[in-house]
């Protein structure tokens, strides 16, 4: 275990994204690999097809072993990385891979011999095929699968981490990313149209997913595990697109209460909002909500909360789409505008002191935070790639952190999203958020203006 007091300064990865090895050493395949090799999931997007086959080949030894040394200049103290849960449990369930185990043990081990502190997301989208076509997450038995999974790490690596996350980012997972497979696979070639009906049946997903994450958080202290566990979320401030107008402002709060208050209501209160109540249950009769399931959810309060935090949203209604709010598409800052949203840390600022003040101050990690503007803001200049606007970025929204936690926000770490350019879902290859810059073909590194930028702001704050 490593020293709790230490404010953390890490980068944050996702296995699909970064490790490769899709069948390398008895590895069973997950629904990303099925969906990049079978499916043409990113032709709508990037208009070609790109797999997570290779990614940045992070599950060499070798590659990763440079790339922990590239850590260690940069000053990080924390690496935050998720489990490949086909990689442990090749069927989702039953049999165990051990060279899956032996890998991730020598990956935790290799990390703390460098003085890096590793923080294990236990699941980060990718689901084992053969449970995915047992319903995956619309079927309740996967809180089931998940505790067991979850008991498979915890037996293998609980006695070297010291903070596991349960989930990344239900709301996207759920509501936008496998409702736009979904599309893609019958042949609905505009990206992200999903319907009211969609919405409505991955109601039950989420709730899955937040009863296994509070049962497995349950299971690890009943075990006696002497670390930490929390859970990852993507928070939004809603703003309404016109002040002052009211269908906007309506939309801005269901839009508040889907992404942002029914999982935070579910972490720290044992409750979902009312308008989820009530919005899906007249929508999805099978999205049913006991007290049973209430009762496990306030029994399980996690230990912190991450937070991934790339924009807030500007909201307007539209009766068109799903409960009215539209959210996703208007960025009013110039061009070049970033991918992943307005750029506004003064919002990350007003989230986490909205956190303090709600939700009891808990211990707060920024578990993914960064930005990507295309290639106008890539360009190589002696040996470094010359990105000014990540740069400014990442200084703004470390700023706003601070400040934040200046104010009594009890943060405790931030972690830039992210250390290396990689396999960015929907977008394949086509969208650079890395710190380090990765030639895909020869897997070179190179690192960035914003790699040298936040080595200062670690520097200047250890």
């Amino acid at each position: 275990m490593t020293d709790e007091t230490a404010f953390l300064w890490g980068a944050a990865s996702a296995s699909y994204q970064v490790e490769g090895g899709w069948q390398a050493d008895g590895k069973g395949l997950c629904n990303w690999d099925v969906y990049t090799n079978v499916y043409r999931v990113t032709e709508p997007v990037s208009g070609k097809q790109e797999t997570g086959n290779v990614a940045i080949n992070a599950y060499d030894r070798a590659q990763y072993l440079q790339d922990i040394a590239l850590m260690q200049s940069l000053g990080l103290n924390a690496y935050r990385f998720s489990i490949s849960w086909a990689r442990l449990l090749p069927d989702g369930v039953g049999r165990i891979n051990e060279a899956g185990i032996a890998h991730y043990k020598l990956f935790v081990d290799d990390l703390i011999a460098a003085g890096i502190e590793p923080v294990v997301t236990l699941f980060h989208w990718d689901m084992p095929q053969a449970l995915e076509e047992r319903g995956g997450w619309l079927n309740r038995d996967s809180i089931g699968w998940f505790r067991n999974y979850a008991r498979v790490v915890r037996e293998a690596l609980g006695d070297k981490v010291s903070k596991f996350i349960t989930f990344n980012e239900p709301f996207i997972n759920l509501f936008l990313i496998e409702p736009t497979v979904e599309n893609i696979k019958a042949g609905i070639g505009s990206p992200f149209a999903i319907t009211e009906a969609q919405y409505a049946r991955q109601a039950v997903a989420m709730h899955h997913w937040l009863l296994a994450s509070a049962e497995t958080i349950g299971d690890y202290r009943a075990a006696g595990y002497r670390g930490t566990i929390g859970l990852a979320l993507p928070l939004m401030p809603m703003i309404p697109e016109t002040p002052g107008k009211a269908e906007d402002i309506a939309a801005a709060s269901i839009g508040d209460a889907i992404i942002n208050r029914w999982c935070l209501d579910a972490m720290f209160k044992g409750r979902y909002p009312d308008e989820i109540i009530t919005e899906f249950g007249r929508r999805n009769p099978d999205f049913v909500v006991t007290e049973a399931d209430l009762a496990i959810l306030a029994a399980n309060r996690p230990d912190f909360l991450g937070v991934n935090f790339y924009a807030p949203a500007y909201v307007r209604h539209d009766a068109t789409v799903p409960f009215g709010f539209r959210w996703f598409d208007t960025n009013p800052d110039p061009e070049p505008a970033a991918f992943n949203g307005p750029v506004r840390p003064d919002y990350l600022k007003i989230l986490l002191e909205r956190i303090r003040d709600d939700y009891g101050n808990p211990t707060v990690y920024i578990t993914e935070n960064g930005a990507g503007f295309g290639e106008t803001d890539e360009v190589m200049e002696r040996g470094m790639i010359m990105d000014p606007r990540r740069a400014d970025y990442i200084t703004r929204h470390v700023d706003a952190v601070l400040a934040a936690r200046a104010n009594g926000a009890n943060v405790q770490g931030y972690m830039v999203w992210s250390l290396f350019d990689n396999f960015e879902w929907l977008q394949g290859y086509g969208r650079r958020f890395g710190i380090v810059h990765v030639d895909f073909e020869t897997q070179k590194r190179t690192t960035k203006l914003s790699f040298e930028i936040y080595r200062e702001i670690i520097e200047k704050n250890v």
